[in-house]
């Protein structure tokens, strides 16, 4: 061997690990390593001791800090199957209503428990005059902070300033460190540490990995843990709605948060009545890390970009908490230019094709999918914050720019179903609605005159009518026989099945895999669509119960005909069909359950490090 200053350290180290296991001479004291593998023999070789100047990381995954050989050798890498990570530490443990990222301070245990840790190993024999230090690429410690555990505690460790002692890299230091934010366009959320030893002779380092974990959208097919409904005491529309939710939620033991609409810090101009609209204003997603029970995790809400749905303070003021995180990204008007829409900012225009695999394209956290196109585009922070979580991408734009209010939930939803993919698209179907009014109009003459929207009313939107009431209910043979109104669902069909040929080809959908809901369309403007029909496609959905918008279909007898189908194309994937009254409170105002609700559900148990992207 090459006569070095490494080599002779090395076989110093060797020497000292072979008297250790029983052979050969005592050598010289030296600072003695890790010691070898005590299974050892004639068949299975000694491991080089490991480095004496080295960082301990959670590179297995399994929640502790294993100063290992097999632990230190994946210390530097990152893969589906090794690597540490930390977390963007975006809840708030002590109350201040700010996120815990936002101060120099570990607040307490539960604030502790957000940090990733990691570890400079003891080095007992680090000579006099030997010192520390950590650093980090410039992109990752503007964005990360590190703290340092003592006697006394967490303190603020500056890596650009502090520096180890001969006796903390004796004794060893143990740090936590947490993200100020999740990945973006600007830092992919790498973080690279790396420790250099100086005064010791040669200088020495050594360097780790670690991944900031992404804010990760929840399944709308996946178990579910709360709905949050609309509560607005005293405002006519909101009330049967409210009972019907409450009455659904109930029978099924499903825990609801209700918000009150009328709180003054969630009005901006109380003249104009409450903003009901809970789908828009947030969604529900969550971040997590390996820990030694299998997952540390949090749910985040991610806040609509558009600042001027105050009631979207709801989600700072009330859900941002211990262990309920929160994010909000928004860009300037000039940033988003001429062509963005803020109703698109909403996130019913924000959805999650469930987990799917077709070709060599797996999501098994299901994609993202957006309605969202260059002539009519959501905020560009929003989609740039999307793109770079990555393990939902890339998402899947389309095009909704022929829909009055833009948001995709207007035309699909999702079910579970006992098949191999696992769920069921809904999709609309004016021409199944035309189809089936038909068939209905000739089952009996006097089917014909059977009224759909009996005693509902439509509402005049600007001029000097504006806000009174007009007669919504029209014969079943009133509605066909509108030649119009029959043209337009047909050039809304072709719309739709734009979008079908479009998922098709992105998911690999089958026939069987997409189940038509019909409901009929109208024209709110020049290109712009809206249910004519309460759009039941637009549903809030939790575990097997589907709450569905009250239809107003024609009656046969006391059976409301379009509920009756609804229920029967739900029924065979175990899906119970709860229809709920909102027509004044969201069809009136092209909206429907879907819109005026929201859920959290369960943390799947596919974790996203397992994704490769």
């Amino acid at each position: 061997m090459t006569n070095t200053p490494h080599a002779a350290r090395w076989r110093r180290a060797l020497a000292a690990a072979l008297v250790a296991a029983g052979c050969g001479a005592e050598p010289a004291a030296t600072p003695t390593p890790t010691p070898p593998r005590a299974d050892a023999g004639p068949d299975r070789p000694l491991e080089a001791p490991l480095p004496e100047v080295r960082l301990v990381v959670d590179a297995d995954r399994n929640g502790a800090l294993d100063d290992t050989r097999a632990e230190w050798s994946q210390r530097a890498a990152w893969s589906t199957t090794h690597g540490a990570m930390l977390m963007a530490n975006v809840d708030d443990d002590d109350g201040d209503r700010a996120v815990d990222a936002s101060d120099e301070e570990v607040n307490g245990e539960a604030d502790a428990a957000d940090l990733a840790r990691f570890r400079v190993a003891a080095w007992p024999g680090a000579p006099d005059g030997a010192e520390g230090s950590l650093t980090l690429p410039e992109l990752a410690a503007a964005r990360v902070r590190i703290f340092r555990r003592g006697p006394d505690g967490w303190s603020a460790f500056a890596p650009a300033s502090a520096r180890l002692s001969r006796d903390d890299l004796r004794a060893g230091v143990e740090f936590g460190i947490e993200a100020k934010d999740f990945p973006s366009p600007q830092w992919d959320g790498n973080v690279e540490i790396r420790l250099t030893v100086t005064g010791a002779g040669d200088d020495r380092a050594d360097t780790a990995v670690m991944r900031t974990a992404p804010w990760v959208m929840f399944n709308s097919v996946a178990p579910t843990v709360r709905v949050y409904g609309p509560q607005a005491e005293g405002f006519g529309p909101a009330t049967a709605f409210y009972y019907d939710l409450e009455d659904a939620t109930t029978a099924d033991g499903m825990p609801i948060q209700w918000i009150n609409t009328l709180d003054r810090n969630y009005l901006a101009d109380p003249d104009e009545g409450p903003d009901v609209w809970m789908q828009d204003i947030m969604e529900f997603g969550w971040t997590g890390i390996p820990s030694a029970d299998g997952l540390h995790a949090m749910p985040v809400v991610l806040r609509t970009p558009n600042r001027q749905r105050t009631v979207a303070r709801f989600t700072e003021r009330e859900l941002l908490g211990p262990d309920f995180g929160y994010v909000w990204k928004y860009a300037s008007l000039t940033v988003n230019g001429r062509n963005w829409d803020p109703s698109l900012d909403s996130f019913g225009d924000l959805e999650l094709l469930p987990p799917h695999r077709h070709g060599a394209h797996d999501h098994p956290l299901g994609r993202i999918i957006h309605g969202s196109v260059d002539a009519r585009h959501s905020d560009v922070a929003m989609r740039q914050f999307l793109d770079a979580q990555s393990v939902q991408g890339p998402p899947l734009y389309v095009d909704t720019s022929w829909l009055h209010v833009g948001h995709i939930d207007e035309v699909l939803s999702f079910v579970p179903a006992e098949t191999p993919r696992g769920w069921k698209l809904l999709l609309a179907s004016p021409r199944l609605a035309r189809s089936i009014l038909t068939d209905f109009m000739g089952r009996d003459p006097a089917h014909a005159r059977a009224l759909m929207f009996a005693g509902k009313y439509w509402y005049y939107e600007s001029g000097p009518m504006q806000g009174r009431a007009y007669p919504a209910q029209r014969s079943v043979q009133a509605i066909l026989a509108d030649a119009e109104l029959m043209a337009f669902n047909q050039q809304a069909q072709a719309r739709i099945d734009m979008l079908r040929e479009q998922l098709v080809e992105e998911v690999g959908l089958a026939d069987d895999d997409i189940v038509e809901i019909p409901f009929l369309m109208w024209s709110q403007g020049p290109q712009r669509a809206a249910a004519y029909m309460p759009g039941t496609v637009n549903l809030l959905l939790y575990n097997r119960t589907a709450v569905v918008a009250r239809p107003y279909g024609p009656n046969v007898g006391a059976t409301d005909f379009i509920e009756e189908d609804m229920a029967e194309r739900l029924r065979p994937f175990g899906i119970t069909v709860r229809f709920a009254e909102q027509w004044d409170l969201l069809h009136a105002a092209q909206g429907e359950v879907h819109c005026g609700t929201n859920a959290v559900r369960e943390f799947p148990q596919q974790r996203w490090w397992e994704v490769p992207r």
